[in-house]
């Protein structure tokens, strides 16, 4: 009798999980980032859904997409229709549907990139779609990232984003490591200036310290501007005072 219930209680449970397996938004769990959206999650949130210039909030059931924010200037905000609250039913007619949606909604962006430059917005209880034109930049090449100019022009248009007085600069000011990365002078003013604003107000705080701390350092290694010097050392004396469980 006791084993006649527990076989019970074992295939009960079994196919519930195959229940609720089958009725996952991910088809296919092999290879999908740990940082994946999550299927019961209430919300989350994508800050910027490329070249676009929207926020996107995913909502349970996974996923409907919302409209969280448009920025100003950008191509959404150039139709004049696309609203922060709005329900986005489809873009280019597709669903988010089987994998991350960062995944489908990045590939939608590359498709709109390397044809016309169009992404379709059907949005909910609205009958015509809102087309949004952002900027064609072409297919990646077979040797992406090297010998690619798309990629050449995404790390270029992103380095004049970051050079901008009043674009964020990544947490600690990590973001100046990528204009250093580029290896274009032009890159280098931005950055000098950075450096010298912050090298004599070092964090306290471990983490600002090490985020921060990187560019300004390979900042000066690659410059050998002796102004930031004094204030590295205040960074590097802070990062001693702030390092417990043995450097954490």
């Amino acid at each position: 009798m006791k084993t006649k219930l527990f076989l019970t209680v074992l295939l009960t449970l079994a196919s519930g999980m195959s229940t609720v397996k089958a009725q996952s938004f991910y088809k296919n769990p092999r290879g999908l980032f740990s940082t994946r959206p999550s299927e019961t999650q209430s919300l989350t949130n994508i800050k910027r859904f490329g070249p676009v210039g929207i926020g996107i909030d995913l909502l349970a059931p996974a996923f409907k997409m919302r409209i969280s924010h448009i920025e100003q200037g950008s191509p959404a905000a150039k139709t004049g229709r696309l609203k922060a609250g709005q329900i986005i039913s489809a873009i280019n007619g597709q669903q988010l549907a089987d994998i991350d949606p960062r995944i489908q909604l990045g590939n939608l962006l590359a498709q709109a990139e390397a044809t016309d430059g169009l992404l379709r917005f059907s949005i909910e209880n609205q009958t015509d779609e809102i087309l949004v034109k952002i900027p064609i930049l072409g297919a990646y090449s077979k040797t992406w990232p090297l010998d690619c100019p798309k990629s050449d022009q995404i790390v270029r248009d992103f380095a004049d984003y970051l050079s901008q007085p009043d674009s964020p600069k990544g947490f600690g000011g990590i973001g100046m490591l990528f204009l250093l990365s580029t290896g274009e002078e032009q890159d280098i003013p931005p950055v000098r200036e950075w450096a010298r604003s912050i090298a004599n107000q070092p964090h306290t705080y471990a983490w600002h310290l090490g985020y921060g701390g990187i560019p300004l350092c390979e900042y000066y290694l690659r410059t050998g501007d002796t102004e930031v010097l004094p204030g590295i050392q205040k960074w590097v004396d802070n990062a001693v005072k702030a390092q417990y469980l043995d450097g954490w």
